[in-house]
């Protein structure tokens, strides 16, 4: 931390530069702010309609150089700056004039003062980003370091939250697609299970250690499933009672297909958007959680809402609601194993390998141990310990039987060798069905017909609505003289007016259905400059936009009702006692639900299949098989992604940088230098990173020529230039010019990037001639890289060839005219000129 004498000492470099010195140190001495910003960030903070979210600012340099080169239009920036620092850096800057585009705050109020920018408006469309300035990179500061990973944390989870939401329309479609299967609230269990203990099983590495235990207590308790775990399951033999699923998304089907082999003698509760080709293949009992309709209100008593973000918190919140007196948590870890597997065996995750690269935040687990975990983790972690204080007010007790599970407020641990149990007086699954309302064919028939109902008054009021916006966009032209005659004309704004009174009051529920499906068309209406600085041409570009939101969506939205509609037709078809299985094993086939083929023979066993049908029976038969057996899926080929070590490297640099030695040795004690070369060299550089932190240098050194040998044949890779870079950064402390100069020419060899390290170090060793040459090699191919072209200025005027380095200083300020560091050059070049020539004319006379 700061003192604030310290605080408030503010020094000046040759170029100009204001700062904190013990925020900054030298950090800009050596050619200027403006340059070591065009180096650092490029462009990288100047897109249009985006929040750039940034720790620190540089003394007050960061925000100064981003109002020098000019805001894009519709872009905000929030600097979290030091509570020690923030009122000298507010006295250094003039904001007044960009107070709505640019704000400076503390880590306490960031997030009100984001609310402010309608910040979830750019997470929505992607388009918020995380930035450290030069002093929250180098560390001067330490504070930086704590404040940035807690930052970091706080943005990755609001960002997930955000994200998710935006899935809304997919929510739409699964809901519709759901519909006749969305019959029975989850509200039906309620009280099914009053004072019994129930385990609910995750899909996380230390259900490996409990599982043969439930097993064996399989009957003194209700069992509850996450979906993605029946594979493991069936495995081990182990039928669970009730499986959950809630994900819409094919990837969820991928993971979770095995949970229909298990209909006989288990109950799925699946959330109302759950995919629709687990549900529509499902051949047992179902009951839904959330609304069945958007736009028809449940009965409170029917409502059965359980909150997310994951599938363990809706089981939780499953188990509380049916009575359960004791949750048992196996294999609830959120959070990755020792060894950095993130999932149970029988999982792709686990079948794959670890996860080295993906983990970016970090938990206690209930061994007292950190471990990494990832953003949704971490949210479910805080929901789980809200529902831990919920369910003890109700008189349910949740405990976590894993050790390295993420250790959460209210839930206790306890090892299941401890636990003690009562057998049940008759299976869970049989208590169950015993209480559970029947289901049978009239029962089916009334609720489709009921469904139709609703949707086509759903129907109706879409193409209302996009007649409607369609008349809209006519309007606007009309208003802005795009039909012959008509700009400006009253008859068209006052049309205008009702066109939109109608839209935003006129249909009820419908409109924030509507908007909420089309969240990101109608988020274009906020993009670009606020109200007082628009045009003409902006408003009627913002009003067609805002009307093509509305019927481009309700276009949407009722493809997807008029879809619901013959899929209902469809089920009722099912339900025939003289069925059209033509067109039913059509909406089959559509929907990619094969098994449904399973589901219509076990309701109708004696129905006879016309000859003609029986070979597209066959086909169905094989494709479902196909289909369950099937391993290459998109869920797989996402795992292999997560499990690939390209990112390790910068996770182990990162650590490093932010001297996180406990987290940096956890993750090399994960990597295993037998799997293969490339993780073998991220084991060497993970030693030597740790031996540079615990100043063991000879050590390092030695761990960074074993990373050159492993990759000795590879000749380029992320690893090979950073264990190179090591070795240059230590030879340079070392004084070491020799070995630097070799690094660094072995750098240049893999990328143009380091033609400037090895011009630097042939400048150092004295061989300024060479040293010219690779910088103009460099500039041949990076053309506006204005730091070289100040060095290589330099270069020239170290060697008195002023011609060459007045091209120099000159080529940077036709890029920057302001930048400070060449016109501090060029003016000591003239003085230099100057002298001369004065020292001339005296020895002349």
């Amino acid at each position: 931390m700061l003192n604030e004498q310290q605080s408030n000492e503010f020094v000046q470099n040759s170029f100009g530069d204001r700062y904190l010195f013990r925020v900054n140190g030298t950090a800009f001495d050596k050619i200027g702010s403006a340059a070591v910003y065009q180096k650092q960030f490029a462009d990288k903070l100047f897109e249009e309609n985006h929040l750039y979210i940034i720790l620190g600012t540089d003394s007050g340099l960061l925000p100064k150089y981003l109002l020098q080169k000019g805001l894009p239009s519709g872009s905000t920036y929030l600097f979290v700056e030091l509570p020690e620092v923030i009122d000298v850096v507010r006295a250094e800057l003039d904001l007044e004039d960009s107070a709505k585009k640019l704000l400076l705050t503390t880590f306490d109020c960031w997030q009100e003062e984001a609310v402010a920018f309608e910040f979830q408006n750019y997470v929505y469309l992607n388009n918020m980003e995380f930035h450290r300035s030069i002093a929250a990179e180098d560390l001067h500061v330490d504070a930086y370091q704590g404040i940035g990973r807690e930052l970091q944390e706080e943005l990755e989870q609001i960002r997930w939250m955000l994200q998710a939401e935006m899935g809304s329309e997919l929510f739409t479609l699964r809901q519709l697609e759901n519909l006749a299967e969305n019959r029975l609230s989850a509200a039906c269990l309620r009280g099914s299970f009053t004072g019994r203990t129930a385990v609910v099983l995750g899909g996380g590495p230390s259900l490996d250690d409990s599982i043969s235990w439930v097993i064996e207590n399989r009957d003194s308790m209700l069992v509850i499933a996450v979906s993605r775990i029946c594979r493991r399951l069936l495995e081990v033999g182990l039928i669970p009672d009730i499986v959950v699923s809630i994900d819409p998304n094919q990837i969820s089907y991928d993971i979770s297909k095995e949970m229909l082999l298990l209909h006989e003698r288990t109950i799925f509760i699946n959330q109302y958007h759950v995919s629709s080709r687990l549900l529509g293949q499902w051949r047992g009992r179902n009951f839904y959680m959330g609304q069945r309709l958007e736009w028809v209100a449940e009965d409170p008593d029917q409502a059965f809402i359980a909150r997310g973000p994951t599938v363990t918190n809706c089981a939780i919140d499953l188990a509380v609601q049916i009575g359960v007196e004791r949750i048992l948590l196996a294999g609830v870890d959120l959070c990755f194993s020792r060894k950095g597997f993130t999932h149970a065996q029988g999982s792709n995750e686990y079948g794959i390998g670890p996860q080295l690269g993906t983990g970016q935040l970090w938990v206690e687990t209930n061994s007292g141990e950190m471990a990494e975990t990832t953003a949704d983790f971490h949210f479910a972690i805080s929901t789980i310990a809200a529902q831990a204080t919920q369910a003890a007010e109700s008189g349910c007790q949740l405990i976590n039987l894993g050790d390295w599970s993420a250790r959460i407020d209210g839930v206790a641990y306890a090892d299941w060798r401890d636990l003690a149990l009562s057998p049940l007086p008759q299976p869970a699954f049989d208590m169950l069905m015993e209480w559970l309302p029947p289901d049978n064919s009239e029962l089916r028939i009334a609720h489709q017909q009921a469904m139709l109902a609703e949707l086509d008054v759903a129907a109706g009021t879409f193409r209302e609505i996009k007649k409607l916006a369609q008349e809209g966009i006519r309007a606007n032209d009309g208003f802005f003289g795009r039909v012959a005659g008509g700009k400006g004309e009253k008859k068209y704004k006052a049309k205008l007016d009702r066109i939109e009174k109608k839209l935003k009051k006129g249909f009820d529920v419908f409109t924030p259905m509507l908007k909420k499906a089309g969240i990101r068309d109608f988020l274009k209406l906020t993009q670009g400059e606020g109200a007082d600085s628009w045009t003409s041409e902006d408003i009627d570009r913002l009003g067609r936009i805002y009307f093509e939101a509305y019927r481009d969506t309700a276009a949407r939205l009722l493809k997807m009702v008029e879809a619901a509609q013959k899929r209902l037709e469809s089920r009722l078809e099912e339900e025939s006692e003289s069925p059209d299985l033509a067109q039913c094993f059509s909406q089959w086939q559509q929907d990619q639900q094969p098994g449904r083929f399973y589901l219509w023979r076990q309701r109708n066993p004696d129905l006879e299949i016309p000859p003609e049908l029986l070979p597209q029976v066959a086909e169905f038969e094989a494709a479902f098989k196909k289909d369950l057996d099937d391993r290459q899926t998109m869920h797989m080929a996402r795992a292999q992604a997560w499990s690939e070590l390209g990112p390790v490297c910068g996770k182990l640099k990162m650590m490093y940088r932010r001297g996180e030695r406990e987290n940096l040795g956890h993750l090399v004690d994960c990597l295993d230098p037998e799997r293969s070369i490339d993780e073998k060299a991220l084991f060497h550089l993970g030693k030597g990173l740790i031996a540079e932190f615990d100043e063991k240098i000879d050590t390092a050194l030695e761990e960074y020529r074993n990373l050159i040998d492993a990759l000795a044949e590879e000749k380029k890779g992320s690893v090979l230039e950073e264990g190179l870079l090591r070795v240059f950064s230590i030879s340079l402390e070392r004084t070491d010019a020799e070995s630097a100069l070799l690094a660094a020419e072995c750098l240049a060899s893999i990328a143009p990037t380091y033609l400037p390290y090895y011009a630097d170090m042939l400048k150092l060793t004295g061989d300024r001639g060479k040293a010219l040459d690779v910088y103009t090699d460099y500039l041949e191919e990076v053309r506006e890289d204005l730091p070289v072209m100040l060095k290589m200025g330099c270069l020239y005027m170290e060697a008195g060839v002023t011609e060459g380095a007045k091209l120099m200083f000159d080529m940077v300020l036709e890029r920057e005219p302001w930048n400070q560091a060449a016109l501090h050059f060029l003016e000591t070049l003239e003085q230099n000129q100057t002298k001369e020539t004065d020292l001339q004319e005296q020895i002349d006379n």
